[in-house]
């Protein structure tokens, strides 16, 4: 992926590299107007790489042979269930780039990927779009489809990179591959993206809805609960993630992502909310009053009671966290409860999964025997900001 201030230099390396072969060939070899200023500039950059060389432990050999370029390899498999320890190892090669070679050209290898989620590919989405801002400072993206670090030949994979719109949020408007159409057990609502509360994006979200499975159009207190939810979880992002002071390398503030899919083989609606801000941790702090403060600190002075960043979680979806709570604006702060309420109206089985942090919460509800399952882990590290899973199996129903 190489900008366009990149692909001059590279001509310009490709100058010098002739003018240096005529010059070894012609003893009498007349040296251009730009003959200097290309070996000042080459002479700058090999100092350049030469001390990156030297940090990451290069022979002399590959001083001469390695490209000026951060390649960050992608996992074989990409979800935040069995496999959440490779989103933490994203999370870590990209912060990594960030911080040591944003100066560089970089390339993201997909050649490894055999299955991704819905949830890791949004995650993929939010992590490149964090180097190209760091990058750029513009919000463009500014890449190239480069086949060398492609996706394997899985039409599966394909699809799905492709339905979603990952080639198109970079810009990459023509598809890469050519996609079977007959691939149609799969639906996606493609990824968007805001820095405010659009929230005529909800009539899009209940269209991809509506144009797949009938569960909002049966009983107008289920569509309410609907939009009540998918309201709440993007007004989460505005007000709770993004302090007024937040600024951290390569992100934007106030932005969240939002995507959707429907399998139509095992019937399950599953839509995914991202914002990549301070996290669950630093929003307690933010954006609790003092008064609130005081309480959650009765509350979890016991160490018992407040071990992890899931356990915190736990308290915003049971609305001990609420910024409202106790306050004026008593519509406002219900939490992701607001999820949990709608699966009992509607009556289908459904799965919570929030990720914040290092903690990670899901909550299973069984609409049958009216239920709930609730597990709650820790991460081997951090990831950014907040993620929210919601999956209704609509097959499971009662």
């Amino acid at each position: 992926m190489l900008s366009k201030h990149k692909q001059i230099r590279q001509k310009r390396r490709k100058v010098w590299l002739r003018l240096l072969k005529a010059k070894n060939i012609n003893k009498n070899f007349n040296r251009p107007k730009n003959y200097y200023d290309l070996k000042k500039y080459i002479t700058r950059k090999r100092k350049i790489l030469t001390r990156l060389n030297k940090h990451l432990g290069r022979s002399n050999h590959e001083k001469l042979e390695e490209p000026n370029r951060d390649i960050i390899h992608l996992d074989s498999h990409i979800d935040f269930e069995e496999n959440i320890d490779t989103i933490v190892n994203l999370t870590k090669k990209v912060n990594k780039h960030i911080a040591k070679y944003v100066r560089f050209n970089f390339s993201v290898d997909h050649k490894k990927i055999e299955s991704i989620s819905v949830a890791g590919l949004l995650y993929l989405v939010s992590q490149i779009s964090k180097i190209t801002e760091a990058k750029f400072h513009d919000g463009a993206h500014h890449v190239i489809f480069n086949p060398e670090y492609g996706l394997k030949n899985d039409m599966r994979i394909r699809h799905l990179f492709d339905q979603i719109g990952y080639w198109r949020y970079f810009g990459i408007f023509k598809p890469p591959y050519a996609i079977d159409k007959s691939i149609e057990e799969n639906y996606f609502l493609s990824i968007r993206t805001s820095t405010e509360s659009e929230f005529n994006l909800l009539n899009d979200i209940k269209k991809f809805i509506n144009n797949n499975v009938d569960i909002l159009k049966s009983d107008y207190k289920i569509e309410y609960q609907f939009d009540d939810a998918i309201k709440e979880a993007m007004g989460n992002s505005l007000e709770h993630a993004y302090p007024n002071d937040f600024h951290e390398a390569g992100k934007i503030k106030d932005t969240w992502w939002i995507c959707g899919h429907y399998d139509k083989i095992n019937q399950a609606i599953e839509l995914v909310f991202y914002d990549y801000g301070i996290g669950i941790r630093k929003s307690m702090n933010y954006n609790l009053g003092e008064d609130a403060n005081i309480a959650l600190f009765d509350r979890i002075k016991d160490a018992s009671i407040f071990k992890s960043d899931a356990d915190l979680i736990e308290m915003a979806i049971n609305e001990g966290l609420s910024k409202y709570k106790n306050y004026l604006d008593h519509d406002r702060g219900k939490g992701f409860k607001r999820f949990k309420n709608f699966a009992k109206v509607s009556g289908f089985d459904c799965e919570l999964t929030i990720v914040s942090n290092s903690g990670k919460y899901k909550m299973s509800y069984n609409a049958s025997k009216d239920t709930e399952q609730v597990e709650k882990s820790k991460l081997s590290g951090d990831i950014d900001g907040m993620l929210i899973t919601w999956k209704i199996n609509l097959k499971m129903g009662a």
